[in-house]
């Protein structure tokens, strides 16, 4: 009889012992999840991760990052994560980050625009959408990307430390890439003999003022453009010999047609929201310098 309560102890205990150690799993696995604003932060963080870790995009593509309204399931995802990485001044986060983190005060919150010489949304435009006066697309400069990147790494170390190996391999390539993207738009832009350009709403501030070229926006105080404003930019455009308009998917592209038709100037679509960084930027920059290199005819 001994023998065999001995054998019923040991299978108690070790059964007790294999549904506690399923439930902690699961439950570090529920917590292995991060929390963004937009896409390309996902990018970032996979680029470093090798995507081993779960990432909670509040804002989906195709939504606006200043009016957009998290939904039940996003909130949930959230609510089960360890860390909150913030760009720091999209109008999402002025409107929602408070209320979400009051729903999980254990989350750590990274705001990747702390330290950063951030740009003064009236020095070029005044959007309503940026509610405390601070352009937020710190995104959109590789050479911005380069300064917060280190915050980044630090700040998934510290959430998950047994991913220190793969993240220091990671850093390492991913930086290389970003140094070679930098120096490569700093030589190109260097070189062109037009630095200006028109853009719909302006999401490449950063990008402008780090490499030395003249952005120039369509939209004004956040809103559509008044037809004496299009009459005067037109002119303008004619004036200066602007090749390129910039617009975003998301925005309506007919003031864009306008002026590009009155003014003969080319309209490129791009994506400030892709998931897919690093290709996005290339794509936007060998954009500048087809149509930045050459006169208009």
């Amino acid at each position: 009889m001994n023998r065999y309560h001995l054998i019923s102890i040991v299978i108690l205990l070790t059964t007790i012992f294999m549904t506690n150690g399923c439930k902690m799993k699961s439950a570090d696995k529920t917590r292995e999840v991060i929390s963004v604003s937009i896409l390309p932060q996902k990018f970032f963080i996979d680029q470093l991760t090798g995507g081993s870790v779960k990432v909670n995009v509040m804002v989906p593509p195709g939504a606006g990052h200043a009016t957009y309204a998290p939904t039940a399931q996003q909130l949930q995802n959230m609510s089960q994560s360890r860390l909150y990485v913030s760009m720091g001044h999209l109008g999402y986060e002025q409107t929602w980050l408070k209320r979400l983190t009051e729903l999980s005060p254990d989350m750590v919150i990274l705001n990747l625009s702390d330290s950063l010489n951030l740009i003064n949304s009236s020095e070029t435009h005044n959007d309503h959408s940026h509610n405390d006066g601070i352009d937020p697309h710190i995104w959109m400069s590789p050479k911005v990307v380069a300064l917060f990147m280190p915050r980044l790494k630090v700040a998934l170390l510290h959430t998950f430390p047994l991913l220190t190996d793969t993240i220091e391999k990671n850093y390492v390539q991913f930086m290389a890439s970003l140094k070679i993207l930098s120096q490569r738009t700093d030589t190109l832009v260097s070189l062109l003999p037009q630095k200006k350009f028109l853009i719909f709403h302006p999401a490449l501030t950063y990008l402008a003022r780090d490499y030395g070229l003249t952005q120039i926006s369509i939209e004004q105080d956040g809103k559509e453009p008044s037809p004496a404003f299009l009459a005067d930019l037109i002119q303008k455009a004619k004036n200066d010999n602007i090749p390129v308009i910039f617009i975003q998917e998301e925005y309506d592209i007919r003031n864009a047609q306008l002026i590009g038709r009155e003014a003969n100037i080319q309209i490129e679509q791009i994506n400030p929201m892709a998931y897919n960084w690093l290709e996005e930027m290339k794509r936007i920059t060998g954009s500048l310098e087809r149509h930045l290199s050459t006169s208009k005819n």
